[in-house]
């Protein structure tokens, strides 16, 4: 239908401008008069959208239109806010379309959203003014024709060119009044029409030898313009006969892949006189153009019209040619025959694919966004076949597209690629499609063009870890910049959106750590050195943020140990201590085996550096020896208590860090006449000593429950009356400290069997018989050699009786 009809007079020169859109194809129609003056407006496209957003504007911010073919021609100027079409230089018809009947411009548009396309073929038709007048091409020409020339003969004269097509080109031929010839006027199969003289009186030389004749071509233009030539007819004498053709009429179908030099047409004419008078030569008509004149070649003697040039349908697709025939006798009459040659089309042409991209190209690769939902207008293909018939039918497929692009026919010869489903750039990078358009000649011919479709990345894949958790370790002590650990994460997008930067936090305050990370490489260093005794563990919050918009964040958890060192001493705190030193009281009638006392003491370092061994530096001689694991300093051998009032022994703590470091303490023994603790004993025994009752009940537990109860019974009653005989035989004179308070330890909730054995201390020189101290402890008085030897206890012995 007409959206709009726009008429202006400039200069002369009517303007028509129409649209005309058909819903179906989308094609949009408009007209415009050659001639007109820039910047006049041929039309806009946003007035032929269908689809708006509120379906009542007619503006569309955010859109804009592209221009998909490769040129709309210089004169046509497009805007793609709003897609109006301006003409910007002078148009000429004649040179755009030469004498086509139909002079159109085409090309497609795109009309792209946010949310979707439309695709728009635009028709500009370009209109003819009568701009051109009719022109001869001689000013002057001579024909001849024998006096003797029969009523009707025909003479052709040239024909009249005009650049103009339609009503505008040449319409009719006038000839100033004479009362011998008039004129006729042919149209040929190109449309072009010319006159041909012919007779209508009888002539006589002898009365009138020549005519001055005045041919006017006009045109139908409005006003009309018109161009003449001086026509000149000479009369001959006459010669009784004229060659005659075969036929009048020829037609001749010529493939437009013959051969250059191929006989196309035989032409004979016969003239029935003899001599000179019958023999017959051939020449092209005075009308026949200079082109047809290069393409085709008239054999002068033998009339054989042979192809001279290559002929191409897609040029022209039939040639009108005029051919005479002369005798060589004086003042000879011509005869004429029309020769019609019919340009047949061949399958020589293939298709030609033209690929415009609706997005950027940068060395002949498309760039498509990943974000491009399904449906998406990416590109339009326009097929184009020269040939005719099914040699131009072309039909195009895609191939490659992973089925994520499809190929969809948009109107004859044109077809769009779109998308067809959400495209991943970490998935699929790169398209490489294939565009196969073949026509249906016999045989085929096929083109195959590439499309190149790289996807650009939008910031849709957050950084990932490579694992949720980290864990690093520092030793105490170190300098800050000190390297940690390495944090890896990785991001699936490309270029800012894929650049990756982190930040540490404390996960308890969320406030930036005391540590920094390197970004890209994620190395963690610390900022400060660390005290393991103050800070033995951070968990920290690390961030990954890529640089892409919207930022995209990801987190992880690392863990950063404080390695202990050996730097801290360790720390007496039992006994008290006074500038190093402790004085201890030590009753007079301890025996070998009391504990005196018990040196205490901690260290703030972990693991081996916190592992304590306590060691008698100085004082051993004196009869005295230290757990080194429990710090109890006990007599281990009888002391002559008469030869000093005061004895005094040096005690070290030594950890087992690497190196190892040692306090040392002075402890002053004072005698006390006070008695000694009755259950303040040092158990010696070894840990490997086999145990009676744990044999005893290993073999409870492999025999029957008769046979058990009476070895137990037996067992029971040998061990009551050992203890009676024990008890009986022990010296009046030894000291049993609170053997009245009748102490008991329960057997099963704390030991194994026999655990108040005694075991005798072996050494190379011994002096004395063992003493009996206690009716569980036996004590050795031994003499060392060397440096006092100490002993491993688990055990310490009670005294008391066992019920």
């Amino acid at each position: 239908m007409n959206r709009g009809l726009l008429f202006a007079r400039i200069l002369g020169v009517t303007l028509v401008c129409i649209s005309q859109v058909v819903p179906e194809e989308r094609t949009v129609r408009y007209k415009i008069y050659e001639e007109v003056r820039p910047p006049t407006v041929i039309g806009t496209l946003a007035s032929n959208v269908t689809w708006t957003p509120d379906k009542t504007r007619r503006t569309f911010p955010g859109i804009r239109f592209k221009l998909m073919s490769p040129s709309t021609g210089s004169f046509i100027r497009f805007r793609e806010s709003d897609g109006r079409l301006t003409v910007e230089e002078r148009v000429d018809r004649e040179r755009i379309c030469k004498r086509n009947p139909r002079c159109v411009i085409t090309f497609d548009v795109a009309f792209v959203s946010a949310e979707q396309f439309e695709l728009f073929h635009v028709e500009v038709e370009v209109l003819d003014v009568n701009d051109n007048s009719p022109e001869f091409p001689r000013a002057e020409c001579t024909v001849e024709i024998s006096e003797n020339a029969a009523l009707g003969t025909r003479i052709a004269l040239d024909a009249a060119e005009d650049a103009d097509v339609g009503s505008n080109s040449i319409q009719t031929y006038h000839l100033s009044e004479n009362t011998h010839f008039s004129i006729d006027v042919i149209t040929r199969v190109d449309g072009v029409k010319y006159a041909e003289l012919v007779l209508v009186k009888e002539l006589d030389r002898e009365a009138r030898a020549f005519f001055a004749l005045k041919l006017v071509a006009a045109d139908g233009g409005h006003p009309a313009k018109s161009g003449a030539t001086n026509v000149t007819v000479k009369v001959k004498d006459a010669n009784d006969n004229s060659p005659m053709f075969d036929h009048s009429h020829y037609s001749v179908d010529v493939p437009e892949d013959t051969p250059v030099d191929s006989l196309l047409l035989d032409l004979n004419a016969v003239d029935p006189d003899e001599g000179l008078n019958g023999q017959v030569v051939y020449e092209f008509g005075k009308q026949v153009t200079t082109k047809i004149r290069q393409l085709f070649k008239l054999d002068y003697k033998t009339g054989h019209l042979t192809l001279q040039s290559p002929v191409d349908y897609e040029d022209e697709t039939t040639y009108e040619i005029d051919v005479q025939a002369t005798d060589l006798g004086h003042n000879p009459v011509p005869s004429m025959c029309k020769i019609i040659i019919n340009i047949r089309d061949v399958n020589d042409n293939p298709p030609e694919i033209i690929i415009t991209s609706i997005t950027s190209v940068t060395d002949g690769v498309a760039h498509v966004s990943e974000a491009t939902g399904p449906d998406i207008l990416v590109a339009l293909i326009s097929i184009k076949d020269k040939d005719t018939g099914a040699n131009g039918q072309v039909s195009c497929t895609l191939n490659g597209g992973h089925g994520n692009f499809r190929l969809k026919r948009a109107y004859e010869g044109s077809y769009t690629i779109v998308t067809m489903a959400p495209l991943d750039r970490e998935k699929i990078a790169e398209y490489n499609l294939t565009v196969v358009a073949e026509d249906f000649g016999v045989p085929p011919l096929r083109t195959v063009t590439n499309y190149l479709i790289r996807l650009t990345d939008v910031n849709d894949n957050a950084p990932t870890f490579s694992a949720k958790i980290y864990e690093g370790f520092i030793e105490e002590n170190q300098l800050p910049g000190t390297y940690i650990t390495t944090i890896l994460a990785s991001d699936q997008d490309s270029g800012l959106n894929g650049e990756i930067t982190y930040e540490l936090f404390d996960s308890d305050t969320n406030s930036v750590s005391r540590f920094a990370i390197m970004n890209q490489a994620g190395n963690v260093y610390a900022l400060q050195s660390f005290n393991y005794e103050v800070t033995k563990r951070l968990d920290l919050r690390v961030q990954a943020s890529d640089r892409g918009w919207p930022q995209l964040h990801n987190n992880a958890v690392l863990i950063i140990n404080v390695v202990d060192q050996n730097d801290n001493a360790p720390s007496i705190t039992q006994p008290p201590l006074v500038n190093g030193s402790a004085e201890i009281q030590l009753p007079r009638d301890a025996p070998p085996g009391y504990i005196v006392t018990r040196i205490a003491a901690k260290d703030s370092d972990a693991g081996l550096n916190a592992e304590l061994t306590y060691k008698l530096y100085d004082g051993g001689d004196l009869g005295f020896a230290i757990d080194p694991n429990t710090g109890e300093i006990y007599i281990n051998r009888k002391i002559a208590y008469d030869e000093y009032d005061l004895w005094k022994v040096l005690v070290t703590v030594n950890d087992n860090g690497h190196a190892s470091l040692t306090s040392t303490a002075t402890i002053h023994f004072s005698l006390t006449e006070s008695a000694p603790s009755n259950g303040n004993f040092y158990d010696e025994r070894e840990d490997g000593e086999p145990k009676q009752w744990t044999l005893i009940l290993i073999l409870a537990l492999t025999s029957s429950s008769l046979l058990f109860l009476a070895i137990l019974s037996y067992i029971l009653c040998k061990s009551r009356k050992s203890a009676q005989k024990r008890q009986a035989n022990l010296p009046d004179d030894v000291d049993i400290p609170y053997a009245k308070e009748h102490n008991a330890v329960s057997m099963i909730s704390s030991q194994t069997a026999n655990v108040f054995d005694t075991h005798a201390f072996h050494s190379t020189t011994v002096i004395g018989t063992p003493e009996k101290l206690h009716n569980s402890v036996q004590a050795t008085a031994e003499v060392f050699n060397e440096t006092p030897q100490t002993f491993k206890s688990k055990y310490r012995s009670v005294a008391g009786e066992i019920d």
